[in-house]
């Protein structure tokens, strides 16, 4: 994969440019929770974190031509942040539409999924010792 130096808040980091199936990484308990911790010491009032369940996920990355989710911050109707997920393609380009052909040679043109209604933490967090609440309260 391609990276390139980009400038986010004042300071250069090194990213993947590429918008392959393979972007991202495990790094591990430590670094999470560290980076977590983190944002939680720094916006001890906003949401912590998003649940989008399993349909909804295999739902976008099913489209065609989609090699991954673009997961956008928002904020919602009630003013709490939230996020957006749409699925991308090779070139990085949002799937807001597409269009499939079927047994029957038809050719039929869909709305990409635009994916929101997502649970957030707090106050829907799981009690117990995992990695966002061994500091959480």
């Amino acid at each position: 994969m391609t990276k390139e130096l980009i400038v986010v808040k004042g300071r250069v980091i090194e990213q993947n440019r590429s918008f392959a199936p393979e972007v991202g990484e495990d790094i591990g308990y430590e670094l999470g929770s560290k980076m977590i911790h983190r944002w939680f010491k720094e916006n001890p009032d906003d949401v912590l974190a998003s649940f989008a369940g399993r349909n909804i996920i295999e739902s976008i990355l099913a489209q065609p031509g989609c090699t991954g989710i673009r997961i956008f911050n928002a904020i919602n109707d009630l003013g709490i942040k939230n996020v957006v997920l749409v699925g991308a393609d090779k070139e990085g380009a949002n799937i807001l539409n597409y269009t499939t052909i079927g047994d029957n040679g038809e050719i039929t043109k869909h709305k990409g999924i635009v994916a929101d209604r997502v649970t957030i933490c707090p106050p829907s967090c799981k009690q117990g010792g995992d990695m966002t609440l061994d500091w959480y309260s």
